[in-house]
C-alpha cells in the first residue's frame, strides 16, 4: 500500500490543530531574513493537502505544490478552490520530478525530508530541489533532530477525534531503530459511528531523524551552503536535546 493513500482521507482531521498559520508566518520570516533579493515563487515539496501552500498563496507568493498522493492533491485542490487562491499542483516524486522551471524558494514541511530514509534518496531529493532553484535560492525544511529523538525516545500515542456523529481513533506504535536513524510509526486507524466500524486500516511510516554534521555534509555535497539549523519556529538559537523538531535553511551555491 502506498503511504498516505488510506491515511489521506483522515489527514486533516488528525492534524486539525496543527499551527499552519504560525508555520507559514515562520517560513515567511525566514525568507525575509535570509533571501537574496525579492522572493516571488515557492516550490512546496511534499505539499500534502495544501495546508502550507494555500496560506502562502494568500500571502501573495506564487506557489507550486508537488506530492505523490492523488488523494492528498485532490484535497489540496478543494482547499485552494474554497480559499479562492491560485496554487499549481503537480503529482510527482520529489526526488525525480522535473517541472522545467525554477523558483526563488523551495520548502519541504512536516518532516518530508525525513521520509527520505536512505542517503541515496536524501541526496536525490536535495539535488532535485537545487535543480529547481534560482541562483542563491533558499531551501527550507523541518526535520527530526537526532539527539532529541535519542534522548526523549519515541512514545506510543493514542488520538481520538470527532467526525460528525462518529469518532476516528488512531493508535500509533513507535519503534526506534538507532542503526538506520529511523522511527517506524505504525498507525492503526478505526472509524466508528453508532458502535459500527466503518473503516479500519493500518499504515506504517518510516521517518528518519538527522544530525547536524550529516546534514552539513549532504547539503554541501548537493550544491548548498548551510545558512542555519535552529529549533523549529525559532529564527535563531542553538539546538538542544529537547528540540525534537529543527528547521534547516540552506542557500543554493
Amino acid at each position: 500500500m502506498e503511504v498516505f493513500e488510506r491515511y489521506a482521507q483522515y489527514y486533516d482531521l488528525f492534524y486539525r490543530n496543527k499551527n499552519y498559520t504560525g508555520e507559514v508566518a515562520y517560513v515567511d520570516a525566514l525568507i525575509k531574513k535570509h533571501a537574496v533579493g525579492e522572493t516571488k515563487t515557492i516550490l512546496d515539496l511534499g505539499c500534502g493537502t495544501g495546508g502550507h501552500a494555500v496560506l502562502l498563496a494568500e500571502k501573495g507568493y506564487r506557489v507550486t505544490g508537488v506530492d505523490s498522493s492523488d488523494k492528498m492533491l485532490a484535497i489540496a485542490e478543494e482547499k485552494k478552490r474554497q480559499k479562492g487562491v491560485s496554487v499549481e499542483l503537480q503529482k510527482g516524486d520529489i526526488c525525480t520530478i522535473d517541472l522545467r522551471k525554477r523558483f526563488d524558494v523551495a520548502i519541504a514541511m512536516f518532516a518530508v525530508m525525513g521520509y527520505q530514509t536512505t542517503n541515496e534518496a536524501l541526496e536525490s531529493a536535495l539535488r532535485n530541489a537545487a535543480k529547481h532553484l534560482n541562483p542563491d535560492g533558499l531551501l527550507i525544511f523541518d526535520a527530526w533532530f537526532g539527539p532529541a529523538v535519542l534522548a526523549l525516545k519515541p512514545q506510543d500515542k493514542i488520538l481520538v477525534t470527532d467526525d460528525g456523529a462518529g469518532k476516528v481513533l488512531r493508535f500509533t506504535g513507535r519503534a526506534l531503530d538507532i542503526l538506520t536513524h529511523t522511527v517506524k510509526d505504525t498507525h492503526d486507524v478505526l472509524h466508528i459511528e453508532n458502535a459500527v466500524l466503518l473503516d479500519h486500516f493500518q499504515e506504517t511510516h518510516n521517518v528518519r531523524f538527522f544530525f547536524t554534521q550529516e546534514l552539513q555534509f549532504m547539503l554541501t555535497k548537493t550544491g548548498y551552503q548551510a545558512v542555519g539549523m535552529h529549533p523549529f519556529m525559532e529564527l535563531e538559537g542553538e539546538l538542544t536535546e529537547n528540540d525534537w523538531n529543527m528547521a534547516v535553511i540552506a542557500r543554493k551555491k
